[in-house]
């Protein structure tokens, strides 16, 4: 056999070869994976691995992906590939319990009419095609969990959407929560109305229906059913003795409560606005002081609370220019706002606050206050009435001054506590005692009964769509995309304290986007200086323009409108001294990112060129290598 067909054979071989490792591993070890993330983003959680293994019935699920079509969109087709993966992982930890169907709906196949019957939404193609790509998850006595369409947006919660379908699946008895509401969260619209262009619910009514049962609660009555685990309380207003005593009863027989009180509640000021301003600001903060005193804290509502460090940037007008400012009491509370030792809020992602208030611990407060949401110490109290007719980002930023306190916006409390009614059921008009709480002929419980379990939240906005969620057209779809993780702790809230905890991991998980604190604090350290120096260049600009007001209307007084030599001299001299400073400010303003802009450019060249560079050297030091190791092994020997 000669050379050449020795290397055609060998080819040959090679190629078979690789073709066989390609069809072996694709159908071998498509479950073996190795992560290397530094957040574990591709394995599954162990919360989702026990609600896996707990499962006490067959799942079903038909995974419905039009991969023909997809083909023509690459990154509808790689995200396909990734919720496969994660759907087989899931089928490799269940031993059998979850069976998956992997279906192509072809236009015009018994699999698309399938699709369309099972509630699957088709998007439109411009071929005229429709692209099917969602979710169908059945149990043995036909429960049915879905998921219309897959949308890359929502990566970050898959693993929970995937993991709370089998949850649903494998427990269909929901807690059941309980709303008591002053905001407007049009929690009873029924299908007709949404249908119909009605009022539409708050998207966080939606949130909480998919995973707990929500009902609305009238406690103006003095009875809370015996059937709901949790009250959520949102922004309470004008509830009488008997409310207030059936959740009073309700919290010291064992009940828990997650509580949303705001000493300024934006969306309701905005909502009554027809009926006078002074109603709207009469409504808009919450009522709730009694029962917070008898749990051990309280949620003041002559302030709301400013930080620096997490406020916001909004655009504002100044001179008839627009630019962009930070706004103190508008709050995106980061990893460093957020308690990591609690279920509740660790690895959260950032959440949205609007307004917020501050709770402060009463002195002889016997219940235990465990933080969840704080500010960071470049934080301020400031008084309602500078919120209350309008933002004034500007306004806030002049008397800003932080105290260095890290003031308290969310907390649990935990603990033996007093009832705020010690001498029973309220008292009837005509004397007689009320009704007694939960229900007829229930003994008044003076303390509780086993230590309280309660969340309150210093704030309510939060939870309107404006502040966690866009509204985003996907192929001609509307998908909501959550912007914050407001949602996610409300949810987690409930969770925890219906005593659920194998669903709280998960929501957080997946979330790649990290934030660059180096910039971050290049970034505030910059704004401070430029609004250090922005004041100090304005009360001299102020002082100048008082100065040339002040020598024209000494000459005015002085009979004329003549000025003398000396008055027309220190004008010249002022008016010149207002355009330096002028000019000074907009420096100010233009080289306010000049060090963040230094810092860019640095890390693209070290990203971009650097390394390409790095690999240039080294590829040119072997080649030398190379090179004079030739030379010396053609070099004739003496």
């Amino acid at each position: 056999m000669n050379r050449s067909t020795t290397a055609v054979l060998a080819l040959v071989l090679a190629g078979i070869l690789y073709l066989s490792i390609n069809v072996l591993s694709s159908n071998m070890l498509r479950s073996i994976r190795l992560d290397l993330t530094q957040q574990g983003l591709y394995t599954l959680s162990t919360g989702s691995k026990r609600i896996v293994e707990e499962i006490p019935e067959p799942v079903r699920l038909r995974f419905y992906f039009s991969e023909k079509l997809a083909n023509q969109l690459p990154n509808i087709k790689s995200y396909g590939l990734r919720v496969r993966e994660l759907l087989e992982e899931y089928v490799n930890l269940s031993q059998g319990k979850i069976r998956l169907e992997i279906i192509d709906p072809e236009p015009f196949t018994e699999h698309e009419d399938d699709a369309v019957r099972l509630g699957l939404q088709a998007v439109p193609l411009g071929t005229g095609d429709s692209l099917y790509f969602g979710l169908v998850a059945t149990n043995t006595i036909d429960d049915r969990q879905i998921v219309p369409f897959f949308s890359r947006e929502k990566e970050a919660f898959l693993e929970y959407d995937l993991t709370r379908m089998l949850f649903n699946l494998s427990d269909p008895k929901k807690p059941v929560v309980g709303l008591i509401s002053g905001l407007q969260m049009n929690a009873d619209a029924s299908p007709m109305m949404r249908f119909s262009g009605g009022p539409q619910p708050w998207a966080i009514i939606g949130a909480i229906r998919d995973v707990f049962d929500l009902r609305t609660l009238d406690p103006q009555q003095g009875v809370i059913p015996k059937d709901v685990d949790i009250v959520m309380i949102t922004h309470p207003l004008g509830l009488n003795d008997n409310a207030l005593y059936a959740i009073d009863q309700f919290v010291m027989g064992g009940g828990r409560a997650l509580v949303f009180v705001d000493p300024f509640s934006e969306v309701t000021a905005r909502s009554q606005q027809q009926g006078g301003r002074q109603q709207a600001v009469a409504l808009a903060s919450s009522q709730l002081e009694k029962l917070l005193n008898a749990w051990g804290v309280s949620v003041a509502t002559d302030h709301v609370i400013g930080d620096f460090e997490a406020s916001q940037q909004v655009n504002a007008g100044q001179d008839g220019r627009t630019r962009v400012v930070r706004y103190l009491v508008w709050l995106q509370m980061g990893l460093g706002n957020l308690n990591a030792e609690d279920v509740v809020t660790a690895d959260l992602g950032p959440m949205i606050l609007a307004n917020a208030g501050s709770i402060e611990t009463l002195p002889d407060s016997k219940v235990a206050v465990t933080p969840l949401i704080s500010t960071s110490a470049q934080a301020m109290r400031m008084e309602t009435d500078l919120v209350r007719f309008g933002p004034a980002p500007d306004r806030l930023l002049e008397i800003f001054k932080a105290d260095g306190v890290r003031h308290l916006i969310a907390a649990r409390l935990a603990g033996n506590a007093m009832s705020a009614f010690p001498d029973g059921p309220p008292k009837g008009k005509d004397g007689a005692e009320g009704k007694t709480g939960t229900q007829p002929h229930v003994p008044h419980l003076k303390a509780s009964s086993n230590p309280i379990s309660v969340i309150v939240v210093a704030d309510s906005d939060m939870l309107h769509d404006q502040f966690w969620l866009r509204r985003q057209n996907l192929l001609g779809q509307d998908v909501i995309v959550p912007i914050a993780a407001n949602a996610d702790f409300v949810i987690n809230a409930l969770d925890n304290l219906s005593g659920s905890s194998d669903l709280i991991g998960l929501r957080s998980r997946g979330k790649s986007t990290r934030p660059f604190e180096v910039v971050e604090a290049m970034r505030l350290s910059a704004e401070q200086k430029f609004l250090a120096e922005e004041r100090k260049l304005k009360e001299n600009l102020e002082k100048s323009k008082s100065r040339i007001a002040e020598l024209e209307s000494r000459a005015q007084a002085g009979g004329g409108n003549l000025l003398t030599p000396e008055q027309r001299a220190e004008i010249q001299l002022v008016r010149a001294q207002v355009l330096k400073t002028r000019k000074q400010l907009r420096d100010v303003q233009h080289n306010l990112n000049q060090d963040i802009d230094g810092l860019e450019t640095r890390l693209k060249f070290a990203n971009v060129g650097l390394m390409p560079l790095a690999v240039a050297v080294i590829a040119a030091i072997l080649a030398l290598f190379r090179l004079r190791r030739r030379r010396r092994a053609g070099a004739p020997r003496s």
